[in-house]
């Protein structure tokens, strides 16, 4: 569902597509933070800081174009996205 320049991804309950949250239930969303800084970076931060990185860097649609994304887990197993938008 797109809104303006915001999008949200539904995932249909027992058939979610990958990536997703650890224990999907009905109504829970995933977040995706658009960012400035550059990707590698972000995942060297996280890494410093001992966060797992679930999957990264890869390329995704975001609610106005191509971006690159890396996913991360909240502390309850929720998916996190956190992307840059592809420069033209």
């Amino acid at each position: 569902m797109r809104f303006g320049n915001q999008k949200l991804n539904l995932h249909p309950l027992g058939d979610e597509f990958p990536p997703h949250a650890q224990t999907p239930t009905a109504g829970s969303a995933d977040l995706c933070f658009i960012t400035a800084t550059p990707l590698a970076e972000v995942e060297a931060h996280l890494l410093a800081c001992g966060v797992a990185i679930e999957q990264g860097i890869v390329q995704r649609t975001g609610a106005s174009g191509a971006i690159d994304s890396l996913y991360i887990r909240d502390p309850d197993g929720n998916l996190l996205e956190i992307a840059n938008y592809k420069k033209i």
